[in-house]
């Protein structure tokens, strides 16, 4: 069994990697339907993901959505993600003024006044669209980011991956690893990203209507360090082109009762999410099993319609 995973684990760095080299002779826009197909293959290969990704859909929006819109959006949100790795590979392959041209930068107003502050910032949205690029333009303005990452289960894959985001202006950092070097950049007025939309058994506050599974590590340490939060989605607008908008702004307050402070940020982490997700619900990664940990029961669409 181990053989068969260092076996599978190497085809899958060999893909990768000629990928990368494939995709420098393609023109960006050709790369990405290379990408929105791989996402289909996906699904076709996973029937389970696409079973989750329908069953979430199904507790997110219940009766308000048609069946039909729910499959729309099951499929396109494979597509979606399909283009990930293919747009982190273009982009770091073109020059600056392409990076200015491609990438509009509505949050920057916010991000600098936080700054200020002087008390670093924690930038946070969910898998919604392309969340990295955006670190590349901000390099350019002379701004560094830091981003929790997880790491794949092969180490050469994370090698590479993680040479990628530095190319495109991303100091990664593992979600692993100690506290430490983020409570560091922070000190030092630095960005921090996270992504905080997965399943979690932390804390369980509303998400979509639920009482959900959350992660508390973003609340924890805003509060710890009096950082404050911007929440933000990279969204693709045509394709090859992002606006990386503001959700507003939290400032971490203190009330002593840490447990209570807790669940008040991390309730309203949940509802910028949620506010992010319902403007283009197509780009979120609907196939991860998000409500894995809230046991929830829900009536599933009938099997024709999807």
């Amino acid at each position: 069994m181990e053989r068969r995973k260092a076996i599978l684990r190497a085809i899958g760095r060999g893909f990768l990697r000629g990928m990368m080299f494939a995709l420098r002779l393609i023109p960006y826009n050709s790369s990405l339907a290379i990408g929105r197909a791989l996402g289909n293959l996906m699904r076709f290969t996973s029937k389970k993901r696409y079973r989750i990704a329908l069953r979430n859909l199904d507790i997110a929006y219940g009766d308000t959505m048609s069946q039909e819109e729910k499959v729309r959006i099951a499929k396109e949100s494979f597509r979606q993600f399909g283009m990930f790795p293919v747009e982190s590979i273009k982009f770091s392959q073109i020059p600056p003024e392409e990076v200015e041209e491609r990438i509009e930068m509505q949050l920057y107003d916010d991000l600098t006044r936080l700054l200020k502050m002087n008390k670093g910032c924690l930038m946070l949205t969910g898998h919604l669209g392309n969340f990295e690029l955006g670190a590349k333009w901000l390099k350019l303005h002379h701004h560094d980011l830091y981003a929790l990452m997880r790491e794949a289960r092969d180490k050469g894959t994370t090698e590479i991956m993680n040479d990628l985001r530095k190319k495109n202006g991303i100091t990664p950092i593992s979600i692993r690893g100690s506290i430490k070097s983020i409570l560091q950049a922070l000190k030092r007025n630095q960005i921090i990203a996270i992504i905080c939309d997965q399943n979690a058994s932390d804390v369980y506050v509303p998400f979509f209507g639920h009482m959900t599974g959350t992660a508390d590590g973003p609340a924890r340490i805003s509060l710890k360090m009096s950082a404050p939060i911007l929440f933000f989605a990279g969204y693709r607008t045509k394709p090859g082109y992002y606006r990386y908008q503001s959700f507003g702004t939290l400032l971490p307050e203190s009330t002593g009762d840490e447990k209570a402070d807790i669940i008040r940020i991390t309730t309203e982490i949940n509802a910028k999410l949620e506010e992010m997700i319902r403007e283009h619900p197509e780009q979120w990664l609907w196939f991860h099993n998000r409500w894995k940990s809230s046991n929830i029961e829900v009536t599933p669409m009938n099997e024709a319609a999807r």
